[in-house]
């Protein structure tokens, strides 16, 4: 079965010692993976907010240019993440414009390039975010959690962007639950992948996740001969798949609150 792994790099100490320990591990294991930057304010906790002579991720382009260079997929994730996660799910269409090219000017004096792809912070999503991405040309975006590749439409607003939704329970709403000891959230965490989906699972981790849980659950899968992808390798092969529009809702995940969740297909018209 395939399997996706999925970085989201929103604090500073996730751009340094973070990327740096993640691309080591996947390197070791042969592993192709997914990363999503922020290149504005880091959502770093306040000490080490305070001691940072600048917390803008963007200072780090050095980081995330290693990135691409090992081989791994490198998509946008929002310029402030701290601002869309509060923000976003309620948001009008011209404050996520804003929000938007604010990410894509950001991006292109970084990378020379426009962003082929984009991951939503904490899983907060909008109808205006998925035209945008349409109308950016995106080859996928993975902004929200489900169980197949779908065509997003929400509030009656359709998008054509490709989106590869994240399958397994992040390990921040696994451990907010408060049932689970953290010794065996692993052991938790791969007995949910054994389920088969059509295109495989996708776990999301943010960069600067304990690298000994990642490390476990990349020895268990390895072990288990999973197939481990990159998501633009997934879209691929889900181009020549039938994909249909899902409705995108919102559903409670534990004590974090409520994330933008694939809902039921759309009758075929």
């Amino acid at each position: 079965m395939r399997t996706t792994i999925s970085v989201i790099v929103e604090t500073v100490s996730g751009a340094t010692a973070g990327v740096e320990r993640l691309l080591a591990l996947f390197r070791a294991y042969e592993i192709k993976a997914s990363f999503f930057v922020s290149l504005g304010p880091g959502r770093d906790s306040g000490f080490l907010r305070r001691i940072l002579t600048s917390n803008h991720l963007a200072a780090h382009a050095d980081v995330f240019h290693s990135i691409r260079n090992a081989g791994h997929d490198l998509g946008m994730a929002p310029w402030d993440s701290s601002a869309w996660a509060s923000g976003a799910a309620h948001a009008d269409r011209a404050w996520t414009l804003k929000q938007w090219q604010r990410a894509v000017g950001s991006w292109q004096d970084t990378f020379n390039a426009d962003p082929a792809s984009h991951a939503a912070t904490d899983f907060q999503a909008n109808p205006w975010l998925f035209a945008l991405e349409e109308a950016s040309n995106l080859a996928f975006a993975s902004d929200v959690l489900g169980k197949s590749p779908f065509l997003p439409v929400m509030q009656n607003i359709e998008s054509r962007c490709l989106q590869l939704p994240v399958t397994l329970v992040p390990l921040s709403i696994l451990r907010s639950c408060g049932e689970i000891q953290e010794s065996r959230i692993h052991e938790e965490l791969f007995a949910m992948s054994q389920k088969i989906l059509p295109m495989g699972q996708h776990w999301r981790i943010g960069a600067d996740e304990d690298q000994a849980v990642v490390e476990k659950m990349v020895v268990m899968w390895k072990g288990s001969s999973r197939e481990f992808l990159p998501l633009s390798a997934v879209a691929g092969a889900a181009a020549e798949a039938d994909i249909r529009q899902h409705s995108v809702g919102w559903e409670q995940q534990g004590n974090t609150g409520w994330t933008a969740t694939q809902s039921l297909p759309l009758a075929d018209t």
